[in-house]
Formats: structure tokens, C-alpha cells, sequence
């Protein structure tokens, strides 16, 4: 009933159509590797542990004034983490914005190149007569009953992008 013609191809694009999926996925961990909490958020942070077990040994009802005073040190610390904080988190989001636009627009450049380069190459063919659909689905190739590249490119992202739904979201 099938006849592969091209297995290079067909595993080529097959193969663009799950990269181009999972850029979602592939996003995060690159992302991380640029977004890490600074030295001064690490120092604050450090700061706050050791001020708030500082805290627990001061009884609040006996030395009250030494108590609130840690606290306010604790706060005002707590406050600069948090600006801090939302910074990262802020260049963070353009940083995952940024990479997913650049990696779609290179995975989408390869595929529009790779289809017009490969425009005439048949992928599968069929056997038997398909009279209504063997145009369509051999378009701009010659050979009859066969699968373009255009055609398998549609088929393998429609199919790639039902298979890894549940992974991508």
C-alpha cells in the first residue's frame, strides 16, 4: 500500500515538525542558563536567614526594641529582594520571549527553504489509483500517487502537533 521513496526526507521533516513543536519546552531550560539570581540577590537572601534565626532567639515580650529592630532590618531586606526579584523576573520574560521568536524564525526559515529546495522530490508513494487526491497530494512532483513535500510537511505537523499537545501544554 506504501512505498517510501525518500526515507531521508521523510525523517527530515518529520523531525522539523517535532523541533518546531517543542520550542515551548526547549525555551525554559535555555532560558535559565541566563536568568540566575545575582550575588546580591543570593547575599539579601542570606542575610534574611541569618537575621530571621537571629530573631527566633530574641524573646519578643522581654527584649522587644532589640526584636522590632530586627524586624525592620528583615523588612527592608525582604522589600529589596522582592525589587529585586521582579527585575530578574521581568528580563527573564524578555529573555524567553526573545529565544522563542529567534528559534521559530530559524526552524521556519529551514522548513521554507527545505520545501522549496525539495519541491519536486516525492516522499511516499501510494499504490493504487487515489484519481481525485493524486494531484493534490503529488503537487509539484511528477511521479503519480506520491506524497510532495508540501503535503508530508502538513501531514507530519498536524500530526506531530497532536501527539505532543499534551507535553507541550
Amino acid at each position: 500500500m506504501l512505498e517510501i521513496i525518500n526515507g531521508f526526507l521523510l525523517t527530515y521533516f518529520v523531525t522539523l515538525c517535532t523541533l518546531s513543536t517543542l520550542i515551548p519546552v526547549l525555551v525554559k531550560p535555555i532560558a535559565a542558563c541566563f536568568v540566575r539570581p545575582s550575588k546580591d540577590e543570593r547575599r539579601l537572601l542570606s542575610e534574611i536567614v541569618k537575621l530571621k534565626s537571629d530573631q527566633v532567639k530574641i524573646s519578643m515580650k522581654d527584649e522587644f526594641a532589640a526584636y522590632s529592630k530586627l524586624q525592620r532590618k528583615l523588612n527592608k531586606l525582604e522589600t529589596e529582594l522582592k525589587d529585586s526579584s521582579q527585575v530578574r523576573l521581568s528580563r527573564s520574560l524578555a529573555i524567553k520571549g526573545s529565544i522563542n521568536i529567534f528559534l521559530q524564525v530559524v526552524i521556519a526559515v529551514v522548513i521554507v527553504i527545505s520545501v522549496i529546495w525539495f519541491r519536486r522530490e516525492p516522499i511516499v508513494a501510494l499504490r493504487g489509483d487515489l484519481f481525485p487526491l493524486s494531484t493534490i497530494l503529488s503537487y509539484p512532483s511528477d511521479v503519480p500517487n506520491a506524497i510532495s513535500t508540501h503535503v508530508w510537511f502538513v501531514i507530519s505537523k498536524v500530526s506531530v502537533g497532536s501527539l505532543l499537545k499534551p507535553i507541550v501544554n
